[in-house]
Order: C-alpha cells, then sequence, then structure tokens
C-alpha cells in the first residue's frame, strides 16, 4: 500500500516522457518536410526576393531539439533495459 502512490508517479513520468519523445519525433519530422519543401522551392523563393533565414533558424533549432532529446530516450531505454548505466563520451 505504501508503494501505490510512487507506482503511480513512476507511470505518469512514463507517460510524460513518451509524449515528449512522440513531440520530438513529430518535430523531426516537420523538420524534415521543411527543409524538402525549402530544397524544392529553391529557385521560386529566389526569383520571389524572399529569403530563407527564417527557415533556416527554425530548421536549426528543430533539429537540436528533436535529435537530442530523442538521443536521450534512447540512451534511456537502453539503460532501462539492460540495466546498466549508459554514458556517451
Amino acid at each position: 500500500m505504501l508503494l501505490l502512490p510512487v507506482i503511480a508517479v513512476s507511470i505518469g513520468v512514463m507517460f510524460a516522457l513518451a509524449g515528449l519523445a512522440a513531440a520530438a519525433l513529430a518535430l523531426l519530422i516537420v523538420a524534415i518536410g521543411v527543409t524538402i519543401w525549402l530544397c524544392r522551392s529553391r529557385e521560386q523563393r529566389r526569383a520571389d526576393g524572399k529569403t530563407n533565414v527564417g527557415w533556416a533558424f527554425f530548421l536549426v533549432v528543430a533539429y537540436l531539439l528533436s535529435i537530442s532529446y530523442l538521443a536521450f530516450f534512447f540512451l534511456l531505454l537502453v539503460s532501462t533495459f539492460t540495466g546498466e548505466s549508459v554514458t556517451v563520451g
């Protein structure tokens, strides 16, 4: 009975981490889609005189956020299933 609150918090943390991992994966997919769109419409945007500075900033932030969190989540999964601490470096 005493461990029920701990188990409930653990389940909540698990769902929160899974939600963050899903959001990071969705952000990575969106960033890849925006990259492909920018590559395909490069000539048209150049002809219209539009710059890609805002999109480039968005892409840098999106890739850094999504890849870093997905790497953390992957290392967390490896650590969970192997029972050993995983360190990088």
